[in-house]
């Protein structure tokens, strides 16, 4: 009892320390570093509850991180609610993304739910890259370029607390989420969900939820994004997020949801710290993944060969 305990009061510590950091940066520059940082990590965290604790690998969750900038963006810069409410309602966006993924590939195997969900994402990068939309001041926006909105919040201060307060709340909730009920279920289907059908678990329905679920949190990190950065384009739909998500779950520890979160946060942290351009990123994102997947099999190897060494001989021996 007691180390389950010092286990969760431990969780929730770490889950504080973004917002931590936040408050005590001065610096505007590191701010804005932060913010972009805490945005990342609660989209990677989001993917960690569908492929790492539900099993279910998507190649394309770039899809609700996008439509929910693309909502937040649309929304702010139509004057249709406060920026703080757009950034809300971005939730709607991606969870409208996790709908349609979590419908299409809710009956499939993993590899499918990888190729579908990874064309969905790049069918609405290619929507959006050929629409445009006339906006205030007789502008035409849209298509490669993007979308424009007022910067939210203004100054680098109030948008790194903010951002590190939504992930304090992001992470603590998906934890939450994790080791629930349905969390368990989540967990049980991904074990065997022919065991989890046979034992009366909907399959098709945790599977959809958990789609929702993450889309909704990753919508509220497309948000973030989108309102720091001032403008959201077809990128955020790419996929460079999607790559980095899976990336960061299998170097840091898939389905443990901090384990992601951290690792995301530290990445994203040194990358913009550093003006890494993005397809220097990709690369690096696609080096983890081989790292990641290759690592344990060398790991293996290398100490399967030191077991089956064959002992020395003498000189002498004939």
């Amino acid at each position: 009892m007691e180390a389950l305990l010092l286990v969760t009061l431990w969780r929730i510590a770490w889950c504080l320390v973004p917002l931590g950091l936040a408050v005590a940066a001065q610096d505007r520059f590191l701010q804005s570093v932060l913010t972009f940082a805490a945005a990342q990590a609660l989209y990677v965290a989001s993917w960690d509850l569908i492929g790492g604790v539900g099993g279910q690998p998507s190649l394309g969750h770039a899809l609700g991180f996008g439509a929910g900038a693309y909502t937040t963006v649309v929304v702010a810069g139509q004057n249709l609610a406060p920026p703080p409410v757009a950034i809300a309602l971005g939730v709607l966006g991606g969870g409208l993304g996790g709908v349609l993924q979590g419908g299409f590939s809710a009956r499939l195997h993993r590899v499918s739910v990888a190729l579908v969900t990874l064309a969905m994402a790049e069918c609405a990068r290619e929507i959006a890259g050929m629409f445009r939309f006339p906006w205030s001041g007789g502008l035409i926006v849209g298509g490669n370029s993007g979308i424009p909105m007022l910067v939210y919040p203004p100054d680098e201060g109030s948008a790194a607390r903010l951002a590190g307060a939504v992930l304090t709340a992001g992470l603590l909730g998906l934890l939450w989420i994790k080791h629930s009920r349905l969390g368990l279920a989540i967990q049980t289907v991904r074990a065997d969900d022919r065991l989890a059908a046979a034992n009366g678990v909907n399959v098709p329905r945790v599977r959809v939820i958990a789609f929702v679920l993450a889309g909704c949190v990753a919508g509220l990190a497309g948000g973030l994004v989108a309102a720091a950065a001032g403008r959201v384009s077809p990128s955020m739909l790419s996929l460079e997020p999607s790559l980095f998500a899976v990336a960061a779950a299998a170097v840091a520890g898939s389905g443990t949801i901090l384990g992601p979160a951290s690792f995301a946060y530290a990445i994203t942290a040194a990358l913009q710290w550093l003006d890494v351009p993005g397809t220097m990123r990709l690369t690096l994102y696609a080096l983890l993944l081989i790292g990641a997947g290759l690592g344990p099999v060398v790991m293996t190897r290398l100490s399967t060969a030191g077991r089956t060494r064959p002992p020395l001989t003498s000189r002498g021996a004939a």
